[in-house]
């Protein structure tokens, strides 16, 4: 009888093995390509990466590396948006496959989801403020200053200007969008605005003349492609898909209509994943070797 209930236990516990390693073998690339459909969260509140036009159209630089990373996995895309709360949380219960949605890399965010490498767009932070207000940024210390909600910028702009010296306390007025932060700058609600310098001279626009950033960019903003945790299949698969969009030039296209010289909205620094100069020599792309 003992040795009937032994075998019983041992049968049962190589089915529950079993099941266990063909549920954890089964990867959302799998889904998707089964679905044919990708789930891209991405935002539409942030020019230039991702926002609405004039149409109503989803456009941004997010939206056009989304599409293309579709285009190669050979399915459509479904859109979702999400902010800056929802783009983690969606991708921790598995509603998206992928945000593409000006997401920094940060370590708080790497204990919830993974990344795809390398970080498609390179970045970092501002103080931007009215134009000939302020010289330096610790002349921007005690005053008051405008983020976005959810925004790693809350962090990042005060431990900046503490590594300066700043001993006051710092007042941060949090707001739902990047309009609603550039426009409480303007009617004088706020002294200075953290952002991304992409975000910026997408929000800013043509009232941009009338501003400026105040002191040098702090806080490296890598932004990155958000992918559900613990699936390396699907991980490794945008990371390949990803890297040779750099390798064959079409993340280029995409980069320079955007952010080129002759782009939509220029930035002042190149912001494309490059590797150090002065090791690898001009314009080599952050990719893995063969």
């Amino acid at each position: 009888m003992k040795r009937r209930r032994l075998v019983a236990l041992v049968v049962l516990l190589y089915m529950v093995s079993f099941v266990s390693a063909a549920t954890a073998a089964k990867s959302i690339l799998d889904e998707v390509k089964k679905r044919g459909v990708v789930r891209i969260g991405s935002g539409t509140t942030v020019p230039p990466v991702n926002y609405i036009d004039k149409n109503g159209n989803w456009t941004g630089f997010d939206i056009d590396l989304g599409n293309e990373i579709a285009k190669r996995l050979g399915v459509k895309v479904q859109r979702v948006n999400v902010n800056n709360k929802t783009r983690i949380a969606f991708l921790a219960n598995k509603r998206i496959d992928l945000t593409i949605s000006s997401m920094s890399h940060t370590r708080s965010r790497d204990e919830q989801i993974d990344y795809a490498e390398p970080p498609y767009l390179w970045s970092g932070k501002i103080f931007y403020a009215k134009k000939g207000r302020f010289k330096t940024p610790m002349d921007i210390c005690g005053k008051r200053m405008a983020v976005v909600q959810g925004s790693n910028a809350y962090l990042a702009g005060q431990d900046y200007l503490r590594e300066l010296g700043c001993t006051k306390k710092f007042i941060i007025n949090a707001y739902q969008t990047n309009a609603e932060c550039f426009l409480a700058l303007k009617q004088g609600k706020v002294d200075a605005y953290i952002q991304d310098t992409p975000i910026i001279a997408g929000v800013a626009g043509s009232e941009g003349v009338d501003y400026e950033a105040v002191g040098p960019i702090f806080s490296p903003g890598l932004y990155g492609i958000g992918v559900p945790p613990n699936d390396s299949k699907w991980r490794d698969k945008i990371s390949f898909l990803l890297q040779d969009m750099l390798k064959d030039g079409t993340y280029e296209k995409i980069y320079q209509k955007w952010f080129g010289p002759n782009g939509k909205f220029p930035l002042p620094i190149n912001a494309r994943p490059r590797l150090p100069e002065d090791i690898f020599g001009k314009n080599k792309p952050w990719v893995w070797p063969r």
